[in-house]
């Protein structure tokens, strides 16, 4: 009976990578771990899914500013500390205007992660800061 029950909660286990929130809520990540995939983020998407999200993977922490510019919908952003526990949060927000000044979302606290995922997603899911995120970045016994 145990061994059925640990093939039931590995059978659930989220495909890499992946992030998990405390509730229980899966993301399904794209990675952005390069200046140009990070300048990039999630300019010009149209929309951004309950699932979806973006993880920019950095060296050290320091405090990362956000960028709206050319961004089409509106963003939680997430600051991750090196255990990805959540250093801090950006709720709701929105793409920059069409004409006029984007300035940064920046945040107060080093990090050296940042998650972004669809705006409203961090309140209604209840995370909170120093909440763990747990993130699968390979299939386990991966190189």
């Amino acid at each position: 009976m145990a061994i059925a029950l640990i093939s039931a909660c590995a059978a659930r286990a989220p495909q890499p990578p992946a992030a998990v929130f405390p509730s229980g809520a899966v993301f399904h990540l794209e990675i952005a771990d390069d200046p140009a995939s990070r300048r990039l983020g999630y300019m010009y998407r149209e929309f951004v899914g309950r699932e979806d999200g973006m993880l920019f993977l950095f060296e050290q922490p320091d405090r990362y500013p956000i960028w709206m510019k050319n961004c089409r919908v509106h963003l939680d952003i997430i600051w991750l500390d090196e255990s990805y526990r959540v250093v801090e949060i950006a709720h709701d927000q929105p793409p920059c205007p069409a004409v006029g000044p984007c300035p940064n979302v920046f945040p107060m606290r080093a990090a050296t992660f940042v998650l972004e995922v669809a705006g409203g997603t961090a309140r209604r899911e209840g995370l909170d800061l120093g909440d763990p995120v747990t993130v699968y970045l390979e299939e386990p016994g991966g190189s």
